[in-house]
């Protein structure tokens, strides 16, 4: 089983993207937070989704257009989450190593 770091940079991404969906409800906020949650549980233990650019992994969480972005530490067993983006972002704007 992996561990899961979320980076203060993912932090800041995680408040933006929860105070989006707190704006429009506080049930979908509750609902978009426990999705999040549960997704990083999956990320534990089956953490090996498509390499898609650099060595990043992308998983979205469930029900909502959000993106994981994160780089699997293999010695460590250690997954690093680096940002949090809406899918539709600009990939200008994705995390950098």
């Amino acid at each position: 089983m992996f561990k899961v770091s979320i980076l203060k940079s993912a932090k800041s991404d995680l408040r933006d993207a929860s105070d989006y969906y707190g704006a429009i409800s506080k049930e979908l906020k509750a609902r978009f937070l426990t999705n999040f949650n549960d997704t990083l549980d999956q990320l534990k233990e089956i953490p090996y989704f498509q390499i898609r650019f650099d060595e990043f992994r992308l998983r979205q969480v469930k029900n909502f257009p959000v993106m994981i972005h994160y780089i699997i530490n293999e010695e460590e067993k250690v997954v690093k989450v680096y940002g949090i983006r809406f899918a539709k972002s600009n990939p200008d704007s994705y995390p950098k190593i």
